[in-house]
């Protein structure tokens, strides 16, 4: 690709640190003895187990994902750099502006935020609404969270993580094809980037290493979108995740069959069926060379 020149997009590249997403009413009962946390290896399962607490400053890490609790009071998962930077957020319990406060997973099955120093019902700002499931735990695992029960599995989870395959087969992680969508807090990669589509309505490619956004489709403060690749025309779109309707997309590139990659070497490029070549490929985003 260092060889093609491809006009490169014109667009404010808006990041998602300050995610401010709604919070569900929360039902509470007070917390217990706090046991303390297990750091996970890298690429396993980090646990919040029951009775167990997330202080102002403390994480969960597994992968390239954490689920930090902020001192603002904000519970905010991150992707994470290879040097443990903070790259984009891509979920929070929309609580920040309480300093100090805390989120533990209480006994009976609710994951609750509180405000400093309380455990009453109503000094909770938000939870995951699923008391009723004694001993239940919180799980990270590469960017998916829920909480689930031994007995009764997943009792609440968030859609974020690295975007599957809808075939359910096995794809490269940083590969777009027509047996991929990526939903709004969803993200493929490669070794240097994250291909990010944020709730916000805006899809960035941000740079691994220090978190910085090399491109984006401008399309921030807009509604959540799901971004595609089309076996047809082999342009890439954002369609609305509610109603289907397309807000961006490439131009139309003539090519059934076409895929995207995003490269280590930090561009995301669409080549025709079967090429990997400079001459294979049919649009980019221009950011080689920037990784």
């Amino acid at each position: 690709m260092r060889k093609i020149v491809f006009r490169r997009a014109v667009a404010a590249l808006a990041g998602a640190a300050a995610l401010a997403l709604s919070a569900p009413a929360a039902t509470a009962t007070a917390a217990t003895a706090v046991p303390a946390l297990q750091p996970a290896a890298a690429g396993t399962s980090a646990f919040l187990q029951s009775g167990q607490q997330l202080t102002p400053g403390q994480s969960l890490v597994s992968g390239e994902t954490a689920l930090v609790m902020q001192g603002d009071g904000n519970l905010v998962l991150y992707l994470v750099g290879p040097t443990g930077n903070h790259g984009p957020a891509v979920w929070s319990s929309g609580t920040y502006g309480h300093p100090g406060a805390y989120a533990v997973m209480q006994p009976d099955g609710n994951l609750v935020v509180y405000r400093q120093g309380r455990s009453a019902p109503a000094d909770a700002l938000w939870s995951t609404r699923s008391w009723g499931h004694p001993g239940a735990y919180a799980q990270l695992l590469d960017g998916w969270w829920g909480v689930s029960s031994s007995i009764n599995g997943t009792l609440w989870q968030t859609t974020t993580g690295l975007a599957p395959a809808v075939d359910g087969a096995s794809r490269p992680e940083g590969v777009l094809d027509r047996s991929r969508g990526i939903r709004p807090g969803q993200w493929i990669r490669s070794n240097s980037t994250w291909l990010v589509n944020q709730t916000d309505g805006n899809l960035v490619l941000y740079r691994k290493r220090d978190g910085a956004a090399l491109w984006s489709t401008g399309t921030w403060n807009r509604p959540a979108s799901i971004a595609f690749l089309s076996n047809v025309t082999g342009a890439m779109y954002l369609s609305n995740a509610s109603n289907g309707l397309i807000g961006w997309s490439t131009p139309n590139l003539h090519a059934p069959g076409a895929y995207a990659r995003v490269q280590d070497d930090g561009n995301l490029v669409i080549y025709r069926p079967g090429r990997s070549d400079p001459a294979g490929a049919l649009w980019s985003t221009g950011t080689w060379g920037r990784a």
